[in-house]
């Protein structure tokens, strides 16, 4: 495993060894040991999998909210996906900055998404499955997100989502959250 660096700072692209012969392929979706010697150690609670049936379902921006800030090990295992971090943290200089990748099964990308940051990911392929693996448990009073077309983000999405949930389409912008996160936030800062 090989970590690249993004214009974010602790935001990372986690190249992986893909293995092929005639039965087809295996890759290491995550691996403790190797993440810390590279720098990143990230503790596995939950590890997590989507299904996305049509091609352009948007997932996200989620987060959540210490004490239940979470990091993400992002992977695809099936079709494609654009992945993206939004960095939310309160005194970052690349504060509600974007960096997005193509996951693949076969281009063994996989996006390590730290705590503070918001998180999404959008299929380009059908039947589009996401693996993620999570470092803290679910506390839904904790959750929380951003709209994925906030103008203040200006995330340039590879082509227009066609199925977002009611839920992801109910988040508030950033301009009219920024007391929230940075209450929310700074409680570990």
């Amino acid at each position: 495993m090989k970590l690249e660096t993004t214009p974010i700072e602790d935001l990372f692209v986690l190249h992986r060894a893909v293995h092929q012969d005639k039965r087809g392929q295996f890759t290491r979706l995550f691996a403790a040991e190797e993440l810390a010697s590279a720098g990143r150690p990230t503790e596995a609670v939950h590890v997590n999998s989507s299904l996305s049936v049509e091609a352009g379902t948007l997932r996200g921006i989620h987060f959540q909210l210490p004490p239940y800030a979470e990091a993400k090990v992002v992977a695809c295992t099936a079709g494609a996906i654009w992945d993206v971090g939004v960095d939310l943290r309160p005194n970052s200089p690349t504060r509600f900055k974007w960096f997005g990748k193509k996951l693949t099964p076969e281009n063994g990308l996989s996006m390590i998404i730290p705590e503070g940051f918001g998180h999404a990911f959008l299929t380009l392929e059908p039947n589009s499955i996401a693996v993620y693996v999570v470092s803290a448990i679910y506390a839904i009073e904790y959750e929380s997100g951003v709209r994925y077309d906030d103008p203040a983000l200006a995330i340039d999405w590879p082509t227009t989502p066609n199925v977002v949930s009611e839920k992801d389409l109910s988040w508030g912008r950033i301009t009219e959250r920024i007391a929230e996160l940075d209450a929310g936030f700074s409680v570990n800062n």
